[in-house]
């Protein structure tokens, strides 16, 4: 019997599971997200011919595995929400938040499953590897294996895959505002060619530009949902005790990038220098009419 599968968000994340799951012939997938029900959103779009359910409740109901894949800020809501609808299901919440988030999603879902993706999804897809956490990881492994993922059990405590993910995340997307300050500056004082190659000299990368581009366009594309997970990020690290200045201010860093609106930009084959002129301009634009 095929799996019983339940998909909530429809983003990057649940699009690329979706189509790998049917491809490999898993078509009993429901989907719900909360932006289907705006006729013009991406998820819609996305979603034509797919099996889709108008809530969270319907879409959980007599699942063998609800997959949560959402953004840092509706993991919460959508954990709280699923909650009573779940009966024997999984609930697998792939989501970027801290340890002491997920704890707190874990007392309120029996078979509750910390994921941690541990890189971003669209090279591997499906084969992306994830860490799991909780005292269900080694019980859902063979159906995670059976559907075709990539899964580790990391530990029968919640918390700790959430820990790897976001100290990793911390050095990731704070590499991506360092890259984004530090090259909108050069670029406007016209040197970005030899900061590049003093970059080089420093940390060896056979093509700066390119992967200075690619950390460019990252936050352009996906800063709301980083930067939600960095504000995760600082909550885990002030729940230890420890300062956050880096993560706070990556935040702030990526909340504005993703709010330029240059996402197909960051898409498009765009030229180094003219992606940095074009985030130039657009800042400075957005900042200008913020003071009339």
């Amino acid at each position: 019997m095929s799996p019983r599968l339940a998909l909530i968000g429809f983003g990057e994340v649940g699009q690329t599971l979706h189509v790998d799951l049917a491809a490999a012939g898993f078509m009993d997938i429901v989907v719900h997200d909360r932006l289907l029900a705006d006729p013009t959103s991406g998820p819609s779009k996305a979603a034509i011919g797919v099996r889709t359910a108008g809530d969270i409740a319907s879409a959980c109901a007599d699942r063998d595995l609800v997959i949560s894949a959402v953004t840092a800020g509706e993991a919460v809501n959508v954990a709280q929400e699923a909650a009573p609808h779940l009966g024997e299901a999984f609930f697998l919440d792939l989501n970027s938040v801290a340890p002491q988030t997920r704890q707190a999603q874990a007392v309120l879902i029996d078979r509750y499953v910390e994921a941690a993706v541990m890189a971003p999804i669209a090279p591997r897809r499906i084969r992306t590897p994830i860490l799991l956490g909780g005292p269900h990881a080694a019980a859902i492994l063979p159906l995670l294996e059976r559907l075709g993922f990539s899964a580790e059990a990391f530990g029968d405590a919640v918390g700790g895959p959430s820990a790897v993910k976001l100290s990793r995340s911390v050095f990731v997307k704070g590499l991506e505002a360092i890259v984004t300050e530090s090259l909108a500056s050069a670029r406007h004082y016209g040197v970005e060619a030899q900061v590049l190659a003093s970059l080089n000299n420093t940390i060896p990368h056979p093509d700066w530009p390119a992967l200075a581009r690619y950390l460019l366009t990252r936050p352009l594309v996906h800063g709301q949902r980083r930067s939600e997970e960095m504000a995760e990020a600082a909550v885990m690290l002030e729940a230890a005790g420890l300062p956050s200045p880096m993560a706070r201010a990556t935040v702030e860093v990526h909340a504005r990038q993703g709010s330029l609106g240059l996402a197909k930009s960051g898409d498009q084959a765009t030229e180094l220098g003219d992606l940095l002129d074009a985030i130039e301009q657009r800042t400075k634009s957005l900042a200008s009419q913020r003071e009339i």
